[in-house]
């Protein structure tokens, strides 16, 4: 008897059930007794060694109907599980799409090795169904060994048609040409014999049954392919080239790519995939959600026709599951999605490529709270895969890890094609009189509109105004359900909860005091619209996370902005990365200082990578191009860095007060949120979660208030843990033991690996 781990859909825990069949594997789903009630489970894990002190009930039967899974792609998740702090339940749910149906076809195949037994008439069966036009064995075999079997009898000539003799045996050669590649469905089989006869030759194994996922036409796909893939390669420069062989001759797995904006790091990555799919290997390429544009989309279609899978958020559940599939059976060997898609069942996966790698977007902010990343690197080893990552500006912790050799590390320093980076000025905005634009901005996007050149400007803030206040009785419009104020959007005339989503009409007048007087501070990047419109009457769009829900807006703008029907876009960091426009020469920073100023020891490195990155907009055709970048804080060493456009040195000033300070990459950090829907008790209780947890083996702090108190009518206050890797790992294996001791229903506690987001 053998003895499982069963997971049941909706539940967090594991069920052990027994069962004597031996075909039985990890992934498999199957049919169980779960509270009196049929239920489909999948085997996560056998049980080896185990005594019960209960009753064990048994496997039902395997559900062959339903999504099996590789013993890998089990492991992966039971990581994410284990790593991440989360319930089984949260995990599959997440990695799988509902509504997955697998489509089976049942068949009879022949035992190769012990074909010369079958003597009776299902044997004539098989040779009934296999005759050849006479041209067709020409070609395969000699005219003389053809002879041969003619004058011997093993052959008959009929029409024009090479028939077996059923009362002789074939040469091994031709016995295998007729016979070795031949199944016959299920179905038929059973209407023309006896299930005795069938019976019979299964147990005596010289037929298999088999049960196999229904496919799509191998060799037409891998025709279609080679048309697609290998008609045109774009040509790498020598340096590109390097970086591709190396990749490919490598022993790692791990690699880590840093090249400047425009510097071909796609086309290295392109390459790779079609070396691969040479050699029938599959590849899945991550991108954050804001850099999947219909440039990119196009771009791979191009390259890779139809067999390249899109996976991502504005999917549809249907679609979503029909493209899980394609890729689930084989169809489709190439993925191009945003972090989910690192769960697609890619088959003989030979690379993951994670662009953009330092995007935080890449780590989910609800449970389960991985980080793509991080889950690419362990698909990798379990996969025998190999990870590339790449980068303008690479997290502080990746770039670290490739500088001490756990990465492979490449540099790019050259645009592709020698075009040059652009050249960057910075304007202390204390010494302007309009706190818009400054002279420098104004003086050279009016240069660039007479070139007939098109304009990038950059403010990463929504809306019209982050604050609207009355000027009579004082009252600042606040979110009822968040401890946040509301930004008014101009565009749609309503204030707008940035956290909890929550919108109400602007009626112009104070909800306390009903007066009109009413104040607007704290601009948006609509109010940079509206004051750019009164200085340049030309065509301008602007995208943000507000426009950019309209259906098919992304790809309109994209088609629109390059077509040159506008001349300058305005938006938040959606506009940072991803696209690529040759007529694009400038690009202007509204305001550098407004991620910097954010109480977080990551906001340094995210404010060189934003700006650096919407700084690559710029001069990426043949047209030389220029960045202006407003700031109040020029002699800060995050702005100079910026204008050396050297991202080692910022790096190298970085990872010292990371090192002193005891920060990733040199420790490993958990965020404990609390929360609950009355603030009345929840000090106290974070006081007694914070005790239970003391360990002398890492540093803990707190508890404390989040820096946005209340989000969705929940109070909240957070605990920090910092410790070494090993350390944390033995700190989490505790962690969860003592939570359970102090759970409380009227208090919620999150457990987050590895945040990126400490507010």
């Amino acid at each position: 008897m053998r003895y499982f781990s069963i997971y049941i859909e909706k539940t967090n825990d594991f069920y052990t059930y027994a069962s004597e069949d031996e075909n039985i594997k990890i992934g498999d789903r199957v049919l169980v007794s779960f509270r009196n009630k049929d239920k489909v489970g999948l085997v996560v894990e056998e049980e080896i060694g185990k005594e019960y002190s209960f009753k064990v009930l048994t496997i039902k039967r395997v559900l062959y109907e339903e999504l099996s899974f590789s013993k890998s792609f089990i492991e992966l998740l039971l990581w994410i599980k284990d790593y991440y702090m989360s319930s089984f339940d949260q995990v599959f749910s997440t990695a799988v799409p509902a509504g997955i149906k697998i489509k089976y076809e049942d068949i009879y195949r022949i035992n190769i090795e012990k074909k010369s037994l079958l003597v009776d008439d299902l044997l004539q069966y098989f040779y009934d169904r296999l005759k050849f036009r006479k041209k067709t064995l020409v070609d395969k075999f000699s005219k003389e060994k053809i002879t041969e079997f003619l004058e011997e009898g093993y052959l008959e000539l009929k029409d024009n048609w090479y028939e077996l003799n059923r009362e002789k045996n074939l040469d091994r050669d031709l016995e295998n040409y007729f016979i070795a590649r031949e199944e016959i469905g299920k179905l038929t089989l059973e209407k023309k014999f006896d299930k005795k006869i069938i019976e019979k030759h299964l147990k005596e194994k010289n037929i298999f049954f088999e049960r196999k996922i229904k496919t799509f036409d191998e060799e037409k796909l891998k025709k279609d392919l080679e048309e697609k893939i290998f008609k045109k390669d774009t040509e790498l420069n020598e340096e590109q080239e390097l970086i591709k062989k190396g990749i490919e001759e490598s022993s790692k797995r791990h690699f880590l790519i840093r090249g400047v904006t425009g510097s071909g790091k796609t086309e290295i990555y392109i390459q790779l995939i079609k070396r691969a799919l040479e050699r029938d290997q599959g590849s899945i390429f991550l991108v954050p959600e804001i850099s999947l544009t219909p440039q990119m989309v196009k771009r791979f279609k191009i390259e890779f026709g139809d067999e390249v899978a899109i996976l991502h958020s504005r999917l549809s559940s249907t679609d979503r599951a029909k493209e899980w599939y394609s890729i689930y059976i084989g169809d489709k060997k190439v993925v191009l999605g945003v972090r989910s898609a690192i769960f697609a069942p890619v088959q003989n996966l030979e690379y993951i490529i994670v662009d953009e790698e330092h995007e935080n977007s890449y780590k989910q902010d609800t449970n389960p709270r991985y980080n793509a990343k991080f889950v690419a690197i362990k698909k990798a080893e379990l996969e025998n895969a190999k990870v590339v990552l790449g980068s303008a500006t690479p997290s502080i912790e990746s770039y670290y890890y490739g500088k001490k050799g756990i990465f492979q590390l490449f540099e790019i320093e050259h645009r592709y094609k020698d075009a040059k980076l652009p050249e960057i000025e910075i304007v202390d905005m204390k010494q302007e009189q309009d706190s818009f634009f400054s002279e420098k901005l104004l003086e050279e996007m009016r240069t660039a509109l007479l070139r007939k050149e098109q304009i990038i400007l950059l403010l990463n803030r929504k809306g019209y105004s982050t604050l609207v206040q009355c000027e009579d009785c004082g009252h600042m419009e606040e979110c009822e359900h968040c401890s946040i104020k509301l930004n008014y959007y101009a565009s749609n005339g309503s204030l707008k909860c940035n956290y909890c989503g929550i919108s109400k009409r602007y009626t112009g007048r104070c909800s306390k005091c009903n007066s009109k007087n009413m104040t607007f501070s704290g601009r948006g990047v609509e109010r940079v619209e509206e004051e750019l419109r009164k200085r340049f009457p030309v065509n301008i769009i602007r995208v943000d996370g507000e426009v950019s829900k309209e259906k098919d807006f992304y790809e309109n703008m994209y088609n629109d902005f390059l077509a040159g029907r506008y001349d300058i876009m305005i938006g938040t960091q959606m506009i940072s990365r991803g696209l690529h426009f040759p007529n694009v020469t400038l690009v202007g920073v509204i305001n550098a200082d407004t991620v910097m100023s954010i109480p977080d020891f990551r906001s340094g490195e995210r404010t060189y990578q934003m700006i650096t990155q919407v700084a690559g907009r710029a001069g990426r055709g043949e047209k030389k191009g220029k960045v202006i970048i407003q700031t109040y804080q020029p002699e800060n060493y995050i702005i100079e860095k910026i204008q050396e456009n050297s991202y080692v040195n910022f790096y190298d000033k970085e990872i010292e007060k990371r090192e002193i300070l005891s920060y990733p990459p040199f420790s490993k950090i958990i965020n404990i949120g609390i929360s609950s829907p009355e603030e009345s008790g929840l000090e106290e209780y974070c006081h007694k979660l914070f005790k239970e947890i003391q360990d002398d083996e890492v540093e803990i702090y707190g508890p404390m208030r989040s820096l946005v108190y209340k989000v969705k009518g929940r109070y909240r206050c957070n605990i920090f843990v910092k410790g070494s890797r090993a350390k944390i790992n033995v700190f989490k294996l505790k962690l969860e033991e003592k939570l359970k001791k102090v759970e409380n229903k009227k208090y919620r506690v999150v457990v987050d690996v590895d945040p990126i987001n400490l507010i």
